[in-house]
C-alpha cells in the first residue's frame, strides 16, 4: 500500500520564519529546529544541523534572548541532521523517545546524552507550553511527532509536497518505509477525533500547514 502522492514530486521549500502557533521554524542548513519562545526562556524541537547555533542565535536576538536561554530540546528523531546543533545550547536539557536514545548517541556529537526520555502519550509541561509525545515508527525506532498548544510538529514523519500533498520521506531515508507510511496514516486516524484541537501541522524539510490542513486529514492509501 503506498500513500496517494507522487513520492517523485518536489517537496515544499522551507518558510524560514514562518510562524506556526508559538513556534517559529527556523532554517538551519536544509532542515529546521521550531523554537517556542516564553519570556523566561525557549525551548527546540530538533536542535537542526548547525552545531554553531547561528540561525537559531540570530532568531532568539530578536525576542531579546541567547542560546544560553534554551532550556529545553525536544529530539523527534535521532539522525545528524536533527541532533547535530546540540552543543549550541550548553544549557538545554535534551529529551527524546526512550527507543531513540541509542540512534542519537551514535549519530550525535561525541559526548552527547539524552536528559529525559518519553513515552507514547506523555505530557510534559516545558516554559509554560504543553508537550505530547506521540510515537511515529517506521522513519526510525523511537521517532516521534509532538503536539503542542494545536501545532502537530512531525519532524521527518512527513513532508508537504508541491502538489499540495501531504506523505512519508523517501523509501531510502527510513528504516522501514512501509511502516512509515502506515505510521503516518495511523497518526492522521489517531488525531481525527482531536482535529479541532489542531491548528497547523510542521515539517522539519518543507514548507507547513496553517489553518487548512486538508492535506494531511486527506491523506488516503492506495492500491
Amino acid at each position: 500500500m503506498l500513500l496517494l502522492l507522487t513520492l517523485a514530486c518536489s517537496q515544499t521549500s522551507i518558510e524560514d520564519g514562518a510562524v506556526y502557533g508559538p513556534f517559529t521554524q527556523v532554517k538551519t542548513s536544509f532542515t529546521s529546529a521550531f523554537v517556542a519562545t516564553s519570556e523566561t526562556g525557549a525551548v527546540l524541537v530538533d536542535a537542526g544541523f548547525q552545531d554553531n547555533g547561528k540561525a537559531v542565535e540570530a532568531f532568539l536576538e530578536t525576542q531579546g534572548l541567547t542560546l544560553d536561554d534554551v532550556s529545553d530540546v525536544l529530539i523527534t528523531h535521532g539522525h545528524s541532521d536533527h541532533v547535530a546543533g546540540l552543543p549550541a545550547y550548553p544549557n538545554a536539557k535534551v529529551w527524546a523517545h526512550e527507543d531513540e536514545v541509542e540512534l542519537i548517541l551514535e549519530e550525535g556529537p561525541e559526548g552527547l546524552s539524552v536528559d529525559e526520555t518519553l513515552v507514547d502519550g506523555q505530557i510534559i509541561e516545558l516554559q509554560g507550553f504543553s508537550f505530547e509525545t506521540l510515537l511515529v515508527t517506521g522513519h526510525t525506532t523511537g521517532n516521534v511527532v509532538y503536539l503542542s498548544d494545536g501545532v502537530l510538529l512531525t519532524g521527518d514523519s512527513a513532508f508537504l509536497f508541491k502538489d499540495g500533498t501531504v506523505g512519508p520521506p523517501s523509501e531510502r531515508f527510513s528504516l522501514d518505509p512501509a511502516e512509515t507510511q502506515a505510521e503516518l496514516l495511523a497518526l492522521r486516524d489517531r488525531l481525527e477525533p482531536r482535529k479541532d484541537e489542531i491548528t497547523a501541522v510542521t515539517f522539519a524539510h518543507t514548507g507547513g500547514l496553517s489553518g487548512d490542513l486538508a492535506a494531511f486529514w486527506e491523506m488516503t492509501a492506495a492500491e
